[in-house]
């Protein structure tokens, strides 16, 4: 079993954080950044059951793409080696630096590193050029951008699985919605989920959780009940993906300072400063249970503090 790896069902810990406390809300983190060393979060929990299917269809190489600084690049790279598997990565930006801490690590884990065009990057996902992968680079099992598939989002749906406790709200990282989807999906409109976009732009995000939703609730009620209960904030992208402000880097050094978790911060960073704003707009009356996925994506601290040029933590 893929499993046996890894560190799930991943901890649920209680965290004191006085920005909530004050507000009578108890907050507990769903520690995914623990799940592994180097797959840690919803990137492994994308990636297994492709991995599977991979190994299922006879396949001994696994496709996949993203940016530079992509934890899902690092994370396929990983859990190809770990697996016995090929792997190769369509990179956005020929100009990309092949030297950088992603890109590097995922090279030495065996990964095959091909540097295309953004307008060949986007081009190439299309289920049209399918044939043209083929002719450049054989026979392999495709993972989308992301892990964002159907077995993406089921492999998802265990985050909701695995919290074993009545909870008023839900904070998650949203980049495609396959985490998001999956966890709404296992949610079945019990919980507040706030899924939180880390790209400019995210209004896709809607439109991608509908259509997941779809192939697996066909009634229409089901499908309007589940998304009265899920909401996705847009306006805390700090200037985009892999963007960051001093605002955020004050934030995470408080947050981490006071908590003793660090965040990552293209994703948990923003995740938990929206979270932390949702808060100071309550009156604190009713006393809730809180949870903030934590998805990992420590790896690309070093490459966002060599990209700033001075250390984040």
């Amino acid at each position: 079993m893929l499993e046996s790896h890894f560190n799930t069902p991943s901890p649920l810990q209680e965290v004191k954080y006085s920005r909530l406390n004050k507000r009578n809300i108890t907050l507990y983190i769903k520690r995914d950044d623990l799940i592994h060393d180097e797959i840690s979060g919803n990137k492994w929990r994308k990636l297994k059951l492709n991995i599977e299917q991979a190994k299922h269809k006879g396949h001994d190489t696994l496709l996949t793409f993203g940016g530079a600084h992509s934890n899902h690049i690092a994370a396929t790279a990983s859990a190809a080696a770990l697996y016995g598997l090929k792997s190769i990565g369509i990179i956005r930006g020929e100009d990309a630096d092949p030297d950088n801490h992603t890109l590097k690590f995922a090279a030495e884990k065996g990964m095959q590193l091909e540097f295309v065009s953004r307008t060949d990057f986007k081009t190439l996902q299309d289920w049209e050029s399918k044939d043209r992968l083929k002719e450049l680079y054989g026979s392999f099992y495709l993972v989308p951008q992301g892990g964002a598939n159907y077995y993406g989002v089921q492999g998802c749906m265990d985050i909701i699985k695995e919290i074993d406790l009545e909870v008023d709200r839900i904070f998650v990282s949203c980049g495609t919605a396959t985490t998001l989807s999956g966890m709404a999906i296992a949610n079945g409109g019990k919980s507040e989920i706030y899924g939180v976009s880390a790209l400019k732009g995210g209004g896709f995000l809607l439109k991608e959780l509908e259509e997941n939703i779809r192939q697996v609730y066909k009634d229409a009620e089901t499908e309007r009940f589940i998304r009265e209960k899920i909401h996705v904030l847009l306006p805390y992208h700090f200037g985009g993906y892999a963007k960051i402000t001093p605002e955020l880097i004050e934030f995470m050094r408080a947050f981490t300072s006071e908590t003793s978790i660090k965040l990552d911060p293209v994703y948990t960073a923003k995740t938990a400063f929206a979270m932390s704003e949702l808060a100071g707009k309550l009156n604190g009356l009713k006393p809730e249970k809180w949870v903030l996925i934590h998805s990992g994506g420590l790896q690309g601290i070093p490459a966002m503090e060599e990209k700033l040029g001075h250390s984040i933590y």
